[in-house]
């Protein structure tokens, strides 16, 4: 990730859930990979901006894996996911800024075909898990594996987290893309509140590889 490349665009978008507007300025690449920015700059409607990249193509099931170096700082969520719309699916790993000791992981479920209008369903219950080091301070390995009926999370190699289907939602099974973001989420029972003296923060993303 150390330059834009046709199969990881930048993205200039938000969500109804996160405090910050994605923007090109909030995009960085050089030697050390993909510096995510979020700063106190009012962008659109939004009072903070950030950098996001995801895949320009889905993929179906596969490993997913990057080196990451999370944001410090209350309020803020640096997240390497699987996700689709149309109908809402999603596999989640995040670093949560207040907590940079834990992982939190997560799967979002909705039934039917592509093409569905189905994005409230099925919402699987989040899981932290202890690192056993702080996920600031160097560069880690995160994977997702997804298979038919499982998911597999896993740490510099190590897995740390298994889900069978409805354990506790029933696994994803249509293709998606994959993201890379840095953002402030809405509800402060996720990541805390956003203290605006820790900005600017960065969170730094490379060697993104996928197997599918």
């Amino acid at each position: 990730m150390t330059k834009v490349t046709p199969l990881f665009p930048v993205r200039v978008e938000t969500f109804p859930g996160n405090l910050a507007a994605f923007a090109r300025e909030g995009i960085v690449h050089g030697t050390d990979g993909a510096q995510l920015i979020l700063d106190k700059t009012a962008t659109g409607n939004k009072s903070y901006r950030s950098g996001s990249f995801a895949s320009a193509r889905t993929f179906g099931h596969g490993r997913f894996e990057a080196e990451i170096k999370a944001a410090l700082g209350s309020g803020l969520v640096a997240g390497f996911f699987l996700h689709r719309a149309s109908p809402r699916q999603e596999i989640d790993i995040e670093l949560t800024g207040n907590d940079p000791h834990r992982l939190l992981v997560n799967v979002y479920f909705n039934p039917r075909d592509d093409g569905a209008a189905f994005g409230f369903g099925y919402r699987g219950s989040p899981c932290r898990i202890e690192l056993g080091f702080e996920a600031t301070l160097d560069f880690h390995r995160y994977a997702i594996e997804w298979r038919p009926g499982r998911i597999s999370w896993s740490v510099d190699g190590r897995i740390v987290h298994d889900r069978v289907g409805w354990d506790p939602t029933p696994i994803p099974h249509l293709p998606m893309s994959l993201h890379a973001n840095l953002w402030i989420p809405r509800s402060e029972e996720l990541a805390g509140r956003i203290d605006d003296r820790t900005l600017p923060s960065t969170a730094i993303f490379r060697n993104v590889s996928i197997w599918a």
